[in-house]
């Protein structure tokens, strides 16, 4: 990697100039870091610590829950193509810095100013394919304690077998109601070979990833959210996106999510006018 530094409005930005996609950023912030330290719904799930996680955003479609998302920079969230498929902009709210859905006013909202759904987005009765999407804010997110960007994953990194984290406000049991605050699940990566096996096998593409624990998933209204991994620098990024799912929990169906290494370069490509974080 050759680095390139320049000063701007008193930030440093670091710019990797062999990636052609020129991604900035502010050396004066990092990525990933969680605001754990006391014990961490989902189904199956646990209420998370308030602001555990400071890059989920909360979606809303008219004023209600509609998904989950997660900021990835200054500018950016990052979830589901099917989040805002045929969903008006004017009608969509970003919350950040959330936790308590009943308490909209306690976080940060604000309007999307754009919204960009992968050129190759299609959808079948059962699933969606490419199935993810950025929205960008209408103005770029001050960091505090609880709004700060996840981490995106390093290329070509292998996660199969690893535990990994899910969160978000979605239904508590498989027919129930959206949880009121954000909740969590620990999860386990299945290796693909293994998840082409189980029940959903016929409908994966190489481009999915799989996780599952006995009684835990994701479920309806956690769509778009990130999955995340706590690298052994205790750092989290995100490795994927709450796609789609068979029922909630249920044994033998895994839950399916958009595999985010095999899209950094569509990523980057559309937010060269963002600033990331040091990932360091």
């Amino acid at each position: 990697m050759i680095l390139q530094a320049l000063t701007t409005i008193g930030v440093l930005l670091i710019i990797d100039v062999t990636n052609g996609n020129y991604p900035r950023v502010n050396s004066n912030c990092d990525c990933g870091h969680a605001n754990e330290g006391i014990a961490n719904r989902i189904v199956g799930g646990i209420i998370s610590v308030p602001h555990v996680f400071p890059w989920i955003v909360a979606i809303l479609d008219h004023g209600a829950l509609h998904c989950g998302g997660a900021l990835i920079n200054d500018r950016y969230v990052l979830t589901a193509g099917h989040c805002i498929f045929k969903i008006k902009k004017k009608h969509l709210s970003l919350v950040l810095g959330l936790h308590d859905i009943r308490k909209i006013k306690s976080g940060l909202t604000i309007k999307p100013a754009e919204m960009i759904l992968h050129e190759d987005f299609h959808s079948d009765v059962l699933h969606d394919f490419n199935d993810i999407a950025l929205i960008k804010l209408s103005h770029s997110v001050e960091f505090t304690d609880n709004i700060k960007p996840v981490c995106l994953p390093t290329p070509g990194s292998n996660y199969e077998g690893h535990q990994v984290k899910v969160s978000g406000w979605g239904r508590i049991k498989s027919n129930g109601g959206a949880s009121r605050y954000l909740r969590q699940a620990n999860l386990r990566i299945l290796p693909y070979d293994l998840c082409k096996q189980t029940k959903i096998g016929p409908h994966l593409d190489e481009k999915m990833l799989c996780a599952y624990a006995t009684d835990t998933d994701a479920c309806q209204g956690d769509s778009g959210g990130p999955l995340i991994f706590q690298r052994d620098d205790e750092k989290y990024e995100t490795i994927g996106i709450v796609s789609w799912g068979l029922g909630c929990a249920q044994r033998g169906f895994p839950g399916v999510y958009v595999k985010l290494t095999d899209y950094l370069n569509w990523i980057y490509t559309h937010t060269s006018d963002a600033i990331y974080c040091m990932d360091k």
